[in-house]
């Protein structure tokens, strides 16, 4: 008799019979016209991303070029420049050629690419002949479209004509592209539906021939660049510098990378370049920050003591009357980053200022970030090198200086000679492309101040060492070092007074002996554009031993984009000791064109506007984009939060405070616009943002000088009450809250 054991038995065979039922549903399932619809599609999708993914490198350009000329503030102002200049310029010819070659590029290495089953990349192509067909001819027709779309999407008023005329051309490129695709293979005699039967399984001398022929062409232009790294990439411009060197990233990365290994059964060497180049790196580094030939040396006094030595070569000057008597003025001028628009916009206004009756007298120093100490340090050389009576022409020279295009050298830097370096393990220091950028600002300041000689190309010591040195105002450019992210400075004041700052000019460090140009540069490190620049402590050791340290530092705005901080550092410091003598004029100059006014805004307690999210693409990414996002605007309300508290600091201790913003320019628009509906979308529609990159057209630099020539966009009460404060009457300035 069976014992029961409690247990219910399974039926042998109850689990084959569920997997059974399970696979006769997924059998059902599959022949569901819906799910084969949807599996087609995904095929195609997937087979279609994986062509993509194959050609990458064509694909990488293409984005590149997408997004530089039709989404990025910079490339429309390189578009805008492009109007600006002749049809026949080297600029547009050789941007055309470098366009109609980059097209030719992406299609003939994605042809290539496309034409044959690699073993090791295993792509059915049995389904996908048209896309073969087709992809590469539609990849390589969109780099022109890409410009024609970007020139289509910019609305000038006075470069309408032009424009329309360069995008068309673009679009006949396009078209001419696509014609010359589908008509070679009949004047080769191929059948359309012959897509790679002529083809051999190796690479052939014909199909090497461009790969010669494109990196000797870029060799040629290596040399070239370093030999003439300013005078050559302004002739060809920074938009053909893009075009030619994509020429040769996806040549060589397709081709050499790619197809080379691919075709002899080993994965794509995309990584193995890699890696070389993260190995180099470890101890190839060529972005020292450039020093002066010889060692220059000035003393460098504490502020104090060097206020007392400015003021006795500026003994004139007109008391400001207040209730608790007299005071001398001394202004105190904070110039915020922001690249080219920041120099400019710092170094029109600094001029604007100098003919302000008094203003020169009582300047005594200049905290600047970035563009903006490219600017300060423009104005602060060309008072140094022109005499009294060009003194009144310093305007004009600021911008001669200001207005030449800085963009190509840097480019022609980065994409050609800094990015050989990358794969080279023998660290040149030619080819680091901050010089390239530095060295245009040189040039520039040469063309300016000729036969004089040149401020920038000098120790930046030098500027104070010489005649008239101690009537200049003090510089101060901010700078951030990377591994500590502490503030740094760049002055002629010795900064032991302030708040947690490294001295860059301190003995033991190598910037000592530092370039005006370099030091400017330093300010303005801004990645990835500008490389870290790195410098050199020497540490004294035990028996006469020095042991050396590296150091790396990037733009100022890391730490503080307003230089506000370093200019309040500096007032506190000056009224420490004598808080009656002193009569502090903070003027703030502000480059950010949307940013809301430090005077008369409600300080950020209740206006919420700015953090309304607006765009489809930051809903959709808000999860990617979110950190990112608030990183950057994080950073631009510290240098306003920075700003609005010296705002209220100097007004608490009886000063004033001045603010020229280049918001002042679309205000300006605005109220010109009035309440027309139909104006004011014209104006949205033909907003000119300044970029933030190295270059400004014509018509944004012709823009901001028509504002602020008007002193429109309330820029004509600041500089009225600037000049009322310095004829002494205190009585005429309002607060920043009642502005």
């Amino acid at each position: 008799m069976a014992k029961n054991t409690g247990r219910r038995e399974t039926p042998s065979g109850a689990g084959s019979n569920f997997l059974q039922r399970w696979q006769r549903f997924i059998d059902w399932l599959l022949r569901q016209p819906l799910v084969r619809l949807l599996l087609r599609v995904w095929n195609w999708l997937w087979t279609t991303i994986r062509m993509l993914w194959l050609c990458g490198y064509a694909v990488v350009a293409i984005a590149i070029v997408f997004f530089l000329f039709f989404l990025n503030d910079q490339g429309h102002d390189l578009l805008r420049i492009s109007a600006e200049k002749l049809l026949v310029a080297p600029w547009n010819l050789v941007f055309l050629l470098g366009t109609a070659a980059l097209a030719l590029t992406v299609w003939y290495t994605s042809r290539l690419l496309l034409g044959r089953h690699f073993e090791s990349y295993q792509l059915d192509l049995s389904n996908a002949h048209w896309r073969q067909r087709w992809l590469p001819r539609l990849m390589g027709a969109f780099v022109p479209f890409s410009v024609a779309l970007g020139l289509i999407g910019l609305d000038s008023q006075d470069q309408r004509l032009k424009l329309w005329l360069l995008a068309a051309l673009y679009l006949a490129l396009t078209g001419l592209v696509l014609w010359f695709f589908m008509r070679r293979r009949q004047w080769q005699g191929i059948p359309e539906q012959e897509l790679v039967e002529h083809r051999v399984s190796q690479l052939q001398p014909r199909d090497l021939a461009p790969i010669w022929i494109a990196g000797g062409l870029a060799f040629v232009l290596l040399i070239a660049f370093m030999i003439w790294p300013v005078g050559l990439p302004q002739v060809l411009g920074a938009p053909a510098i893009v075009m030619l060197a994509m020429v040769g990233v996806v040549l060589i990365g397709s081709m050499v990378l790619t197809y080379a290994f691919l075709a002899n059964g080993q994965p794509a060497a995309t990584a193995l370049a890699l890696m070389l180049a993260v190995v180099f790196g470890f101890w190839i580094d060529n972005h020292g920050i450039r020093l002066a030939d010889e060692s220059q040396s000035s003393p460098r006094l504490p502020p104090a003591q060097r206020y007392e030595q400015w003021r006795r070569a500026h003994p004139s000057y007109t008391p400001v009357a207040t209730a608790d008597g007299d005071r001398e003025p001394v202004i105190i001028v904070a110039a915020a980053g922001g690249g080219i628009r920041a120099a400019y916009w710092t170094g029109i206004n600094l001029a604007a200022m100098n003919a302000v009756p008094g203003f020169a007298d009582n300047l005594f120093a200049i905290s600047s970030v970035s563009g903006g100490s490219l600017g300060a340090a423009t104005y602060t050389a060309l008072r140094q090198t022109l005499d009294r009576d060009q003194q009144a022409q310093i305007g004009d020279r600021v911008r001669q200086v200001l207005k030449r295009d800085f963009l190509s050298p840097v480019l022609a830097g980065m994409l050609f000679p800094d990015l050989a370096q990358r794969f080279i393990p023998v660290s040149i220091r030619a080819a680091d492309r901050q010089r390239f950028l530095e060295l245009s600002w040189e040039n520039a300041m040469r063309q300016a101040v000729r036969p004089a000689a040149n401020p920038f190309s000098a120790a930046f010591s030098a500027l104070y060492g010489g005649d008239g040195g101690d009537a200049l105002p003090s510089l101060l450019l901010n700078t951030t070092l990377v591994d500590s992210g502490r503030r740094a400075i760049v002055s002629n004041l010795d900064p032991r007074g302030f708040t947690d700052t490294v001295d860059l000019l301190q003995p033991d460090l190598s910037t000592r002996d530092i370039l005006l140009s370099a030091a400017a540069g330093a300010s303005a490190r801004f990645t990835y554009v500008s490389p870290a620049g790195t410098l050199v402590q020497r540490v004294a050791g035990p028996e006469g031993s020095t042991t050396e340290h590296h150091l790396r530092v990037v733009d100022g705005g890391y730490f503080e984009n307003s230089g506000a901080a370093t200019a309040m550092d500096l007032i506190r410091i000056l009224r420490r000791d004598q808080p009656e003598r002193f009569y502090p004029i903070l003027v703030l100059i502000r480059n950010d064109p949307k940013a809301s006014r430090v005077c008369g805004s409600k300080n950020g307690d209740d206006d919420l506007s700015g953090d309304i999210v607006s765009g489809v693409g930051d809903e959709l990414l808000k999860e990617v984009s979110a950190p990112i996002r608030a990183l950057l605007h994080a950073r631009t309300a510290q240098g306003r939060l920075v700003e609005l508290s010296a705002a209220r600091e100097v007004e608490a201790s009886g000063g004033a405070v001045i603010e020229l913003t280049l918001a002042a320019v679309l205000d300006a628009a605005r109220a010109a616009a009035g309440d027309d509906p139909a104006a004011l979308d014209r104006l949205r529609k033909r907003a000119v943002e300044p970029p933030l990159g190295w270059s400004l057209s014509k018509a944004v630099r012709d823009e901001m000088d028509k504002v602020l020539a008007a002193r429109a966009g309330g820029l004509d009460e600041e500089y009225a009450m600037l000049e009322a404060l310095l004829a002494g009457n205190a009585s005429a300035y309002v607060h920043c809250a009642e502005r």
